[in-house]
């Protein structure tokens, strides 16, 4: 069924799909970024990162798993891990990686350090 304002979204460049459905994803009482859940059924959640990678697992897995992914998407946004209670996150940006293989350093040489 096509939505009442179908022929108004195709003369602009910009358009607003959904509505959609999903739960926000909450650990120690904050929000984990870029992680969604789907109710795939009533022991089972449906995870969904970065809205391209999903997996399914049953709400203890769930249990077991999500607070890793919390840490690890928290050290990838530069925080030194997800936050716990009322404590607010500890921003500490990480060295930037170094390339270590085929360097060519300004004489033309290449490493293979």
């Amino acid at each position: 069924m096509a939505h009442e304002c179908a022929e108004i979204e195709q003369d602009f460049r910009v358009t607003f799909p959904g509505p959609f459905e999903h739960h926000d994803v909450v650990v120690d009482g904050w929000r984990v970024p870029f992680l969604q859940a789907h109710m795939a059924a009533e022991d089972r959640v449906s995870l969904v990162i970065d809205r391209r990678l999903a997996t399914e697992l049953s709400v203890e897995e769930a249990e077991r798993v999500v607070p890793f992914v919390a840490h690890a998407i928290s050290v990838a946004l530069g925080y030194t891990c997800h936050p716990k209670g009322d404590r607010e996150p500890l921003h500490k940006p990480q060295p930037r990686p170094v390339r270590s293989v085929g360097v060519m350093f300004p004489t033309g040489e290449a490493s293979e350090r």
